[in-house]
């Protein structure tokens, strides 16, 4: 009798061990589908700093597939994370041109650099930092992301991030491509700082809206590059996973180089309207803003593209006449030019778009 008791509980204590155990499985499947966006979480330690760090926050279209490098190919990726400790290092398997940026000091440039990059040459205060590095200025954009190697016993916990995210579609100018830090001194990344909001940049020089124009020797258009894993710079880019993410808002300044290489303005206008539509397709909540280019050409095509799209009822989607935003052959240019902003430029030109951005976002931080 008493062996039979025996029996009977460790049946019981197998069958629990075997829920408890599909109970686990199942919140795995459950956390993987809610966060698209990260690499999923293999059942292995991390060390602090890995690519595979989930405390480690990715902004940008980035490849994960290789498990010890991640890789973005548009400009204006970045990453964020704490740290413990008073140094930081960051290896990066591409020569190219990083900016990091450490607590709330200034963005230090790290120019044509490759393999293990020192970010801390004169060590930090002993306590937890916050770090941002981002990738911009050059014309393959690409981001080969190794890790981060921190202080013996450091440890990583998750930044503060914006709780919402904008994304910029455009052309150099979205890229802030005649300053020196490009990227992360453009009118849409300051704007979003100020903002509050998280922000990706689907921005690439020379580009236009219109298919077989632009200034690039690729003549494709953003009205295809846009759904595509990387820059123009890639000539077989396999497409991007729109599930990835969701901006909450989407901004597009083109148009600039359609002008340059004279698009009719009957063929912008009809591209404008079927890439908005494409837009929204992917977008189905996002407010879409088309913005009058700064140079003021291809306007009155722009406004008509949003107008056809409200007028098929699309009710979030906004034109933002930029008129008097910019002084030409002033200071609000590079070189007192009229095609370029300069950093002041920039930060003038973030500043009308800031309050027209505000009330589409809920503002606030989340962990």
């Amino acid at each position: 009798m008493e062996a039979l008791k025996n029996l009977l509980c460790i049946g019981l204590i197998s069958l629990s061990l075997g829920c408890a155990k599909q109970q686990l499985l199942t919140a795995e499947g459950v956390n993987s589908t809610k966060n698209k966006d990260r690499v999923k979480a293999k059942a292995v330690l991390v060390m602090p700093g890995a690519v595979g760090d989930t405390n480690i926050r990715y902004f940008g279209r980035w490849n994960f597939s290789n498990a010890t490098q991640y890789e973005s190919d548009w400009g204006g990726a970045y990453i964020k994370v704490k740290f413990t400790g008073t140094t930081v290092k960051i290896k990066v398997g591409n020569n190219t041109n990083y900016y990091a940026k450490i607590d709330n000091g200034p963005w230090v440039s790290y120019k044509g650099v490759s393999g293990t990059v020192n970010l801390t040459s004169t060590p930090l205060a002993n306590g937890t930092h916050t770090l941002s590095v981002a990738q911009g200025k050059d014309y393959s954009y690409v981001f080969i992301f190794q890790g981060l190697i921190l202080d013996a016993g450091a440890t990583t916990s998750a930044p503060q991030v914006g709780a919402d995210l904008i994304e910029y579609i455009g052309d150099s100018i979205t890229a802030g491509y005649t300053d020196d830090q490009a990227n992360v001194s453009d009118y849409a990344w300051v704007c979003s700082e100020a903002l509050g909001a998280e922000h990706t940049q689907i921005a690439y020089p020379g580009i236009a809206l219109t298919n077989n124009f632009g200034i690039n020797a690729n003549k494709t258009g953003m009205e295809i590059q846009y759904f595509k894993q990387q820059s123009l710079a890639f000539t077989n880019s396999p497409d991007w996973d729109f599930t990835r993410y969701t901006p909450k808002v989407v901004v597009i300044n083109l148009g600039q180089n359609d002008q340059s290489t004279q698009v009719p303005d009957s063929l912008f206008q009809s591209t404008y309207i079927s890439f908005l539509g494409k837009v929204r397709a992917k977008f189905p909540n996002a407010h879409i803003f088309a913005m009058r280019t700064f140079f003021g050409v291809k306007a009155a095509q722009t406004l008509a593209a949003v107008n056809a799209r409200i007028a098929a009822g699309d009710n979030k989607v906004h034109y933002i006449n930029t008129d008097g935003w910019l002084t030409r052959n002033s200071p609000d240019y590079t070189n007192n030019t009229d095609v370029h902003p300069s950093v002041s430029g920039h930060i003038k030109a973030a500043g009308r778009l800031q309050p027209i951005l505000a009330p589409y976002l809920s503002g606030g931080a989340q962990p």
